[in-house]
């Protein structure tokens, strides 16, 4: 699996077992936690609809890591 440095310092400090998922060979497992990060913290008030900066850095390391991972 690919993960740059950034990613593995989102995944450290922002999503719940991380260390387990680090050691995942499914990158799936990593983009459902990432996912569930954006779904908890990652969105604005008032309407929940928009991203917050947290949001947007979160989905940065989603799409890097799908990029990365999932595309031929």
């Amino acid at each position: 699996m690919i993960l740059t440095d950034k990613d593995k310092e989102f995944i450290r400090d922002n999503c719940s077992d991380p260390d387990e998922l680090l050691r995942s060979t499914d990158v799936n497992d990593i983009l459902d936690a990432i996912d569930d990060c954006i779904d908890e913290n990652g969105f604005a008030p008032p309407d929940y609809y928009d991203y917050n900066d947290f949001g947007r850095k979160a989905q940065k390391v989603y799409d890097r890591i799908f990029e990365n991972n999932c595309t031929d």
